[in-house]
């Protein structure tokens, strides 16, 4: 069951790694040619590790191994941990080393809290967790199990409504669920065994087609999902199908009986739209702009999560009102647009099948094409936004979970019955590829766009989930003094955000020292992070090739990572970064670093520090990782302002910031668009690194 077990009480560590981790189980871009490598960092462990024993968190790293770690932010209306640290919200990252393996591998759970007290009403309390006791998320035929104390959700079930790392660009195949997955008796007969689709077949191919739905739009929420009004000049609704370019609209509207020009939201946004065509330019013809049904080669997006998903794939109405909206709720009560009737409020449909879950990644740029214009349009995904009158970070994505990796939603095999986690679980990267070609000659690219790349993690999961940890908010009646803390939004004043990383298998001392001490590696992958300006950072201050000088838009999608690995120094060196688009004639992307990181191996564990490239000084971030599987295949990491010298410290402020990772080994990342003839004849080879 539990995955971790974690104090994060008091910050300083797992001291418990001996004891049961969970309720007792019930019975049943391309890369530069010559990539930079590891150097000795200049003393990153001297804030985790300042005697220099490598003992960090109680733990000898020569000896032990860990599987995690685990932070905690604490809202002002949260009791939570109030002895041990009255007054800061948030703590450091203590490193976890009780082993997933055996006591909870389908990470169905997870442990918040160790300690040793006793309730205001008499019950004493070891430790408290949010999700299921239960180690399987479903029964054989695909019914939901779920808490059996409390009947409530377990990790998988409640991550299912908030996160899809297709969402918008891939279906559900008909004959699958596409139900609400918390409601059982929606399910029909035939298709109980399909909790949540899986994305892989037996081909280790996408089984889920691209999306074929059109989305029409409401000028008013901006919010692009299939029920919703596109009210064009001659003001009859119409819908637009999903393409690989999106565009300011150039034509004028009537809204309550006034023409506006240009289109903007209701919160004063560039509108955009798809765009079906692109005009000639010059003496040349006009231009076919890809669809979904064109991804049948690599060239034209295949098995990409495209920049120009529709928005509500990065962040929508659910997301940011944590999950509260309602068919009733004034949000969905705006009138009319040009006299049609606005239908958004089926809007709470789509989210009661889970269409409001979203991607994942951060969605960044301007657009200029065809138009004079290069409007900003408004950054998407990210966790917090930054308010410039307070000088802080504000709450923006609220549901109560973001986990991706390992068995972030499962599902069971309808042929054999068989459990096993959703395949596609993270991301590794983006790659470019053509947007628009030439009316009548697909071989001639006209623009490009950009795509993330779905990839798997067999054992690494990573995340935030967000609880009510107040002792008084938990449901008792668990052995061995677990109590069950409920999921909670992200936001509300009496809440705990979680932000960790944890693995199955992780790699063993004996392992590590096992490797070939001449082994270098590259991996490649995800991070959810927190305080991050997303902005594009190459023109201030950085040496930008002359094809990039001066450039006023671009588009971007983000926070992806990448980690060098030198297993013989023992050295890690890494950046999370953005890959930008600067130009859509070409197809070479740009890298914005946004944070470097450094840091030593000991056993399968990493130490070390991290600093925001964008802001001068060193923010002396404490970084930490840990390697799972035999061969170390895979690396989960963390990042977090809070030092562990301190053990508690501020949050969501100016300069705080951290995040959370998962990446799996591979070579170098290839960002550059790549044709399907093998000569690279469909785009250009030059690739930026910033």
């Amino acid at each position: 069951m539990v995955a971790v077990g974690v104090a994060a009480c008091g910050g300083s560590g797992d001291d418990n790694s001996n004891k049961p981790a969970d309720p007792p189980k019930q019975p049943t871009p391309n890369q530069p040619q010559q990539p930079q490598q590891p150097e000795a960092p200049t003393n990153p462990q001297q804030a985790v590790d300042p005697t220099g024993t490598q003992v960090v968190d109680d733990k000898d790293l020569t000896k032990q191994n860990t599987v995690g770690t685990l932070q905690y932010i604490r809202r002002d209306g949260s009791q939570y941990d109030r002895v041990l640290n009255p007054s800061k919200p948030a703590s450091a990252s203590p490193l976890l080393g009780t082993t997933l393996n055996e006591q909870n591998p389908r990470l169905t759970n997870i442990v918040l809290a160790r300690q040793d007290i006793t309730r205001a009403d008499g019950t004493p309390v070891k430790a408290q967790f949010t999700g299921s006791d239960n180690p399987m998320p479903l029964k054989a035929n695909g019914e939901i199990i779920q808490d059996s104390v409390t009947n409530s959700n377990s990790l998988q079930q409640e991550n299912f409504g908030n996160v899809d790392v297709l969402a918008g660009m891939y279906d559900l195949h008909a004959n699958q669920l596409e139900t609400d997955s918390t409601d059982t008796s929606k399910l029909k007969e035939a298709e109980a065994k399909h909790f949540k689709t899986d994305n892989l077949d037996e081909h280790n191919q996408f089984s889920r087609r691209m999306t074929d739905r059109t989305f029409e739009y409401d000028v008013v929420n901006n919010e692009r999902f299939p029920s919703t009004l596109y009210t064009p000049a001659g003001g009859a609704a119409t819908d637009m199908p999903l393409t690989a370019i999106l565009s300011p609209t150039t034509h004028t509207i009537m809204v309550g009986g006034n023409p506006t020009y240009p289109w903007k939201d209701i919160n004063g946004n560039e509108f955009t739209v798809y765009k079906r065509t692109l005009p000639a330019v010059g003496n040349g013809k006009a231009s076919t702009v890809v669809t979904p049904a064109d991804a049948t080669e690599r060239k034209f997006g295949k098995d990409l999560v495209w920049w120009s998903a529709p928005q509500t794939a990065f962040e929508n109405t659910f997301t940011r009102n944590g999950g509260k909206t309602t068919a009733t709720d004034p949000a969905f009560e705006d009138g009319t647009i040009a006299g049609v009737p606005n239908n958004a409020r089926k809007f709470a449909g789509d989210i009661e099948n889970s269409h409001a879950a979203t991607n994942g990644l951060i969605r960044i740029g301007s657009i200029n094409y065809n138009s004079g214009a290069a409007p900003t349009l408004p950054t998407l995904g990210q966790e917090l936004n930054f308010n410039k009158e307070t000088n802080k970070w504000e709450d923006h994505h609220n549901t109560t979970t973001r986990i991706f990796g390992r068995y972030h939603l499962a599902t069971v095999d309808g042929k054999n019955n068989e459990l096993k986690p959703v395949a596609l679980n993270s991301f590794s990267g983006v790659r470019s590829f053509a947007a628009a070609y030439e009316e009548g000659d697909k071989n001639k690219i006209t623009q490009y766009s950009i795509g993330a790349i779905p990839s798997t993690l067999k054992h690494v999961q990573y995340g935030r989930v967000t609880t009510n940890l107040d002792l008084d908010a938990g449901q008792d009646g668990y052995p061995d003094g677990f109590i069950r803390s409920p999921f909670a939004n992200k936001g509300d004043d009496n809440t705990v955000d979680n932000y960790f990383y944890r693995g199955t298998d992780a790699t063993a001392i004996e392992q590590m020292a096992a490797l070939p001490s001449n082994q270098t590696a590259v991996y490649n992958g995800h991070a959810l992070m927190y305080g991050i300006d997303n902005s594009y950072h190459g023109s201030g201050g950085r040496n930008l090739p002359n094809a990039f000088a001066g450039t006023a838009s671009g588009i971007g999608l983000g926070n992806f990572v990448e980690a060098r690995v030198d297993f013989g120094k023992k050295r890690v060196l890494g950046e999370v970064y953005n890959e930008w688009l600067l130009d859509p004639t070409k197809s070479a992307t740009t890298r914005d670093k946004l944070v470097r990181f450094q840091g030593n191996i000991t056993g399968n564990t990493v130490i070390g520090s991290a600093d925001r490239t964008y802001v001068a000084g060193d923010d002396c971030a404490i970084f930490k990782a840990s390697f799972f599987g035999e061969k170390a295949e895979e690396m989960g990491g963390s990042f977090n302002t809070v030092q562990d010298t301190s053990k508690y410290g501020d949050a969501y402020g100016e300069n705080d910031w951290g995040g959370v990772f998962g990446a799996s080994k591979g070579s170098a990342t290839s960002n550059t668009f790549q044709g399907d003839d093998g000569n690279n004849n469909y785009g250009q080879n030059n690739y930026s690194q910033l």
